[in-house]
Parts: C-alpha cells; structure tokens; sequence
C-alpha cells in the first residue's frame, strides 16, 4: 500500500532537515542564503521544502509555494482551492449561542500560517501582491509565521518550524505549542517588534493542493 502524502511528509521529508541549525548543511537545505546579520527569517524556507520535495506541476511554478515567501503560501493556497481560512467571526458566532463548535482545524502536515492585527476575518483570506511595489495596495492582517503542523491534540499541538532562535543564528526544530480554541491564538512566537502574535490564520491544505507527489530521497 503506498504511503499517503501527509505521511511521507512527517516521516520522510521533515526528519531530512529537522532539526537542524545553521551552518549545518541541513539548515542550509532550507535555506542556502541564510547568514547572520540577514535581516529576514527563514521560517518560509521549510514549507518550500516540503513542497519542493512533493513536486509541483509546470502550471504552478508560478504560484511560488517553492519558495521561501510567507504570503507565497497563501497565495498558493488561495489559488489552487487548498487555502482554509481560520474564520474567527463564525467561531465566535457558534461560541456566542452555546453551539458546539464543529469548525475545521489543520490536519498533520498542512502548512499553517500565523499573523497579527486587527483584520483577520477580512484581511486575511485573499490574495496579497508579491511585488514589494504592491504591497500598499493590500490591507490584509500582517503575515508573521509559516510552519508545517506535526500533531493537532486538543490544546496541545506539535509543528515544525525554521526561522527559531538558536543565539545568533537560526534553526528549525519541532515546537510544542498550546493552542486556544476559544481564541484561535497559538503561543511559540512573536512579532518582529517582539509583540505577542499568536492568531492562528488559517492553513494551505496539502491533500487539495495538486502537488505530484514525485518524492526521491535527498533529492533537491
């Protein structure tokens, strides 16, 4: 029986670069660029890796879910019909009138994303410019964080994440986090300004996205 794409996810492509810590030469397979005094995290690097690694067809090279770009992913997924937001209105609409709250969460090795601000419910669940030149145009939540989830369990969750402190320089590792239904907040990270941002904003779901799942060990 062939392996099913999340599991060859969790059990074959992540343990290829996590954990591992720059300089090492598994760091530097999510990130070959990387040094300190960079000025930009390398957390979009890993999710690339994983989708590098699956394969993608010719059409949605274009999509930049290869990459390393945190609105890439989004992008991506809103694109290809694999982005599930995280619709913090409805969640409190069900919480408001004691309904059982039945809505969806990322499964194992979806790529999840997290940001900050104050328009999540509206901002966040479409498609922001790539183009820097652009970016005025967009009035979106800020994007913070992209990781890959390893376990979902009630309260508490595992990812996988590059761009974590490790002193001077970054590494990727797997990260237990606490998350609150109740909220959609997530602890384990911070705003570049050193500010709490733990909102979960939603998830690229890797079943629905067209990836080719041509995966050959140790071969990117």
């Amino acid at each position: 029986m062939a392996k099913s794409r999340r599991d060859t996810i969790l059990q074959d492509i992540l343990p290829e670069v996590v954990p591992s810590s720059y300089p090492d030469a598994k760091f530097k397979r999510i990130d070959a660029s990387w040094a300190p005094g960079s000025g930009y995290t390398t957390c979009g690097g890993l999710p690339g890796f994983v989708a590098r690694a699956l394969k993608v067809p010719p059409h949605c090279e274009r999509d930049g879910i290869t990459g390393s770009g945190l609105a890439s992913m989004r992008n991506a997924g809103i694109t290809r019909s694999a982005w599930v937001h995280h619709d913090m209105t409805l969640r409190r609409l069900a919480g408001g009138m004691g309904m059982v709250d039945q809505l969806r969460l990322p499964r194992p090795g979806d790529f999840y994303m997290l940001c900050s601000g104050d328009r999540h419910d509206t901002g966040c669940n479409c498609i922001a410019p790539i183009e820097k030149k652009d970016w005025h145009k967009y009035r979106g939540g800020q994007i913070e964080h992209v990781g890959v989830i390893v376990s979902v369990n009630g309260k508490n969750w595992k990812t996988a994440d590059a761009g974590q402190p490790n002193g001077n320089v970054q590494c990727a590792r797997y990260v237990d986090r606490t998350f609150d239904p109740a909220t959609g907040f997530m602890t384990g990270e911070l705003t570049r300004a050193g500010k709490p941002m733990r909102r979960l904003c939603g998830w690229l779901d890797v079943d629905a996205y067209p990836f080719l799942d041509a995966y050959v060990p140790g071969a990117r």
